[in-house]
């Protein structure tokens, strides 16, 4: 065995701690991501759709498409970091991300009514 292989073997109990806590905020960020990157890659396809309509401009579009990767690499670290949750349980572990992510995408591209505009 190797530590390599195995890196908490013979480790203190706080450095196998700092280790998980890396681990695993390692783990959401790459989730954050992959998921602003997937969002990010969806949105500009259909933003490329209304410039070619002339529905937008182009900055409109870089705009939308920035917020929608960024909303959706925040779902997607919530959704993993809940989904994680429940690892044992694969059914309610799926049922519990996807929960997780159409809430926080729900609250995050809610649209707000600006005060006198109804």
């Amino acid at each position: 065995m190797t530590q390599h292989y195995y890196p908490m073997v013979n480790m203190p109990y706080e450095q196998q701690q700092a280790w998980q806590q890396r681990h695993d905020m390692n783990l959401l960020l790459n989730a954050a991501r992959t998921g602003a990157l997937i969002g990010a890659t969806g949105a500009a396809a259909l933003n490329l759709h209304r410039l070619r309509n002339e529905e937008t401009n182009w900055q409109q579009a870089v705009t939308r498409t920035a917020k929608v990767g960024l909303t959706a690499g925040v779902a997607t670290a919530a959704a993993t970091a809940v989904g994680r949750m429940f690892v044992r349980y694969p059914a309610l572990s799926m049922a519990a991300t996807f929960a997780t992510g159409t809430a926080v995408m729900y609250v995050l591209t809610e649209q707000r009514k600006e005060a006198g505009h109804e």
